[in-house]
């Protein structure tokens, strides 16, 4: 019985990572702050870096942290804050460690990378973890 609990949550934990792989970013909101000549930072890669816990998952608990997060002209994100809580710390904490790990293509402007801000809403729900980017200033 525990062999089957232990694989029922390993194929649980797989469903969501596939789920959270499929997910794509959006900038749309971005795109009222682009003026002629620039361009949107893409994010490198399709596999997100938040791991949905177990526990929280198991018990049915989900959330939504919003992060303000910095992505520099090289495509890394460099600064990363804290702007609306999920209400559970653990959720949080994944939230804000997850997010110095994304990597992007710079934003461009003239053709020339250049460092932008994004509010960034990570929201953990049992079919899926997701991520979209949003106009941060």
């Amino acid at each position: 019985m525990k062999r089957l609990v232990i694989v029922g949550l390993v194929v649980a934990t797989a469903a969501v990572a596939y789920a959270a792989a499929g997910e794509r970013f959006s900038l749309n909101g971005l795109l009222g702050r682009l003026r002629d000549g620039q361009s949107l930072p893409s994010l490198k890669g399709e596999e997100l870096p938040f791991n949905y816990p177990v526990e929280l998952w198991r018990d049915s608990i989900e959330g939504e942290v919003v992060l303000r997060i910095h992505i520099t002209a090289a495509g890394v994100v460099d600064s990363v804050e804290l702007e609306e809580s999920s209400g559970h710390d653990l959720l949080d904490e994944i939230a804000l460690r997850g997010a110095h790990q994304l990597r992007y293509h710079p934003a461009e402007e003239e053709g020339q990378a250049v460092d932008v801000w994004a509010r960034l809403p990570v929201r953990f729900q049992r079919g899926s973890v997701t991520a979209e980017p949003e106009d941060g200033e």
